[in-house]
């Protein structure tokens, strides 16, 4: 049984650990719930640039960061450089990623290029903050927010099932609980 001044600790710091995570859960229930409806967000803003070149792609990535640089390094389309951090390959389209942009290398017939910079719009940056790749600061804040989400059911259990009151009925929710999730993995 904890004593009263235990109990109180316990309640103060599932308060004020839930306050302060309210906003960051609040942000992980709506993306998560665009995710779950397919709402991917898209480009605020989209540039197409077509070239031409003998280069066969997709290129070795330190060859295709070459080529977009030497492509973007005239003055007008500059404001595209410095490339996204974060490089993929599907197929024969390449490109580079991050929070704010995307720069995609599409090879088409003829020896031609499109080249198309995307602008992350601002439902699409929600959904990289949800997957965690909306870079370090989102990761480590997910991370606490994880712990202090543990933390809050756990010290509400302890709390409930230190209360005689609530005690029985916090036991049968337990149980349920437990149940519902043995199920729900049986099930699927």
């Amino acid at each position: 049984m904890l004593s009263s001044k235990a109990r109180i600790l316990w309640i103060k710091w599932h308060a004020y650990l839930s306050c302060f995570f309210l906003p960051f859960a609040l942000l992980i229930t709506l993306t998560g719930l665009l995710y779950l409806f397919d709402i991917k967000g898209g480009a605020s803003q989209e540039f197409e640039y077509n070239s031409e070149t003998e280069l066969t792609f997709p290129l070795e990535e330190s060859l295709a960061k070459k080529y977009i640089v030497e492509y973007f390094s005239n003055e007008e389309l500059s404001r595209h450089l410095p490339l996204p951090e974060n490089y993929f390959l599907d197929g024969d389209v390449q490109g580079w990623w991050d929070f704010h942009d995307e720069v995609v290398l599409i090879p088409l017939k003829d020896k031609r290029l499109k080249i198309v910079v995307e602008k992350n719009s601002f439902w699409r940056q929600l959904l990289y903050i949800h997957k965690g790749i909306a870079g370090d600061i989102f990761i480590v804040f997910g991370i606490l927010f994880g712990i202090s989400l543990l933390f809050s059911l756990i010290s509400g259990s302890i709390v409930a099932l230190a209360m005689p009151k609530l005690k029985r009925n916090a036991a049968v929710f337990m149980t349920a609980g437990f149940m519902a999730l043995v199920a729900a993995y049986l099930m699927s």
